[in-house]
């Protein structure tokens, strides 16, 4: 799984605004709508990149799966139903999460350094879903001896990666000015 760099999205939906959007935040008072906006907008955009990792970890997972079916048989298979469901869950965790960090959303000014906070727990979840490729990778090359082992730390890596994909709205909640 190549390693892809999270852009600045603020800068960059910023950057593609046309005249009209221009010309729109010169409007008392549509600044703050266009904030919230780009927040929604830079927040949809990370999520999607981490999906789209996360759909990338799930290929590899399926290419696990197929290759033990064909080499070991139907013995085992249960175990990698023990590691899909929950990858599964996480992701649709992260894909659906609910626009509803409205305080964050609605605010009108969030400091640099708040939202700089939200971007820092992103590039961690990107590195926890990088740990449950890690191990996903692992299993792909397990054996009969080895299977349950490495079934439990992809499990134990998805089930951390779950846990703070659940803690990302609170952490979101926190860079809401008071």
């Amino acid at each position: 799984m190549g390693e892809m760099a999270m852009p600045d999205l603020r800068k960059r939906i910023e950057e593609s605004e046309n005249p009209l959007q221009e010309l729109m935040s010169s409007i008392p008072g549509f600044d703050g709508y266009r904030d919230r906006q780009i927040r929604r907008k830079a927040d949809a955009m990370v999520r999607e990149h981490l999906v789209g990792l996360l759909d990338g970890i799930r290929g590899d997972l399926d290419k696990a799966i197929e290759r033990w079916s064909r080499t070991k048989g139907l013995p085992g298979l249960d175990d990698f139903d023990g590691v899909r469901g929950p990858l599964g869950k996480v992701r649709d965790t992260l894909r659906f999460a609910d626009y509803g960090y409205t305080g964050w959303f609605d605010a009108v000014k969030i400091k640099e350094a708040e939202l700089d906070a939200l971007y820092q727990y992103d590039l961690g979840l990107k590195q926890q879903i990088a740990d449950v490729g890690a191990a996903i990778q692992a299993l792909g090359g397990a054996d009969e001896s080895t299977v349950a082992g490495l079934v439990e730390a992809a499990i134990g890596a998805v089930e951390t990666l779950q846990e703070a994909v659940d803690q990302r709205e609170q952490v979101a909640m926190r860079t809401v000015p008071e």
